[in-house]
């Protein structure tokens, strides 16, 4: 019989926080699960790490290969995976204990339901935080997530057969938003469920992706607006406002990194089209007429939380 969950997991040179995340993977009270390893072309110990956890007698499916990027590596672990549903985690990554347990039961209960994802913890060093305070969206979430988007890739479980369809699953060209790209697609037609409490621990360090990538998120995210309005049917007509509002999210990126090269000429043309779409927009194109530490406090204190690349 096939697992109920295949659980996905890419490595590349892991070594420094891998034990911990197999360990979080042992630690769960649901067990019906395979593991779905894709090493792609680490030269570190990840391999012999691997390998200790497999002697442990753990389903494991564990394949190598050179060097192809994190989104082939993920279409790979998808098309190898056997379970009904697919949870996601990454090499530095940790997993509360119920975490599968509580996403299986939702999905057990609720057969409208393709997306689950969780709240969850944020490392920095020895320190936690709680991602979300309050409700996140639940149900038709599409157009809210445009405009924000609370999902992070560790906490997401999906049932194989929403995807199996889609043309494109993972796009290997995507660097920071291949997941992004992916669960958005998905949630253009399906529902999705959100548990409140934090099943995930979401590690902060230099090296993530999110952190190497950050500036190139503005083209990958306009990228995606221009495929979503070639694959999905009706998304401008749908979601012309939202829309836009993502569009000032990226000026703001944008005039953000002018503004670090002491350009605010330049971070004023990104942000003047979208002045009128948010009051912040507004306040962020008056800011760059002021001193530069003006925009430097409001931008690491003011707009915390409202203008996240994820």
């Amino acid at each position: 019989m096939p697992p109920k969950v295949s659980i996905n997991l890419c490595c590349y040179n892991s070594e420094k926080f891998l034990e911990e995340t197999l360990r979080s993977i042992e630690d769960q009270t649901f067990g019906d699960w395979e593991l779905i390893v894709i090493n792609d072309g680490s030269s570190d110990s990840t391999e012999a790490i691997i390998d200790r956890f497999k002697a442990r007698g753990f389903p494991v499916s564990y394949h190598y290969q050179e060097n192809r990027g994190l989104g082939y590596s993920r279409n790979r672990a998808l098309e190898l995976s056997g379970g009904e549903y697919i949870a996601f985690i990454d090499h530095d990554d940790i997993w509360q204990p119920e975490k599968l347990e509580r996403q299986v039961a939702v999905f057990e209960r609720r057969k409208d339901i393709d997306f689950i994802y969780t709240n969850y913890f944020i490392q920095r060093g020895e320190r936690r935080s709680v991602a979300y305070k309050g409700p996140q969206p639940d149900g038709e979430v599409f157009d809210q997530f445009l405009r924000r988007y609370p999902v992070n890739v560790l906490t997401a479980a999906i049932r194989k057969d929403a995807v199996l369809g889609f043309a494109e699953r993972f796009d290997a060209k995507l660097k920071l938003c291949e997941e992004y790209d992916l669960f958005m697609r998905l949630l253009y037609s399906a529902k999705a469920a959100y548990i409140e409490e934090p099943l995930a621990v979401y590690r902060i360090h230099p090296g993530r992706a999110s952190t190497r990538f950050i500036d190139g998120w503005p083209d990958e995210m306009e990228g995606i607006i221009e495929k979503y309005k070639r694959v999905l049917e009706g998304i401008e007509a749908r979601h012309r406002e939202s829309l836009r509002y993502l569009y000032g999210k990226i000026g703001y990126y944008r005039a953000r990194s002018a503004m670090a090269q002491k350009k605010p000429g330049e971070a004023r043309k990104f942000l003047k089209p979208y002045v009128d779409v948010d009051p912040r927009f507004a306040t962020l194109y008056m800011i760059t007429f002021l001193p530069p530490f003006v925009w430097n406090k409001v931008v690491s204190i003011g707009s915390k939380g409202y203008f996240d690349e994820r």
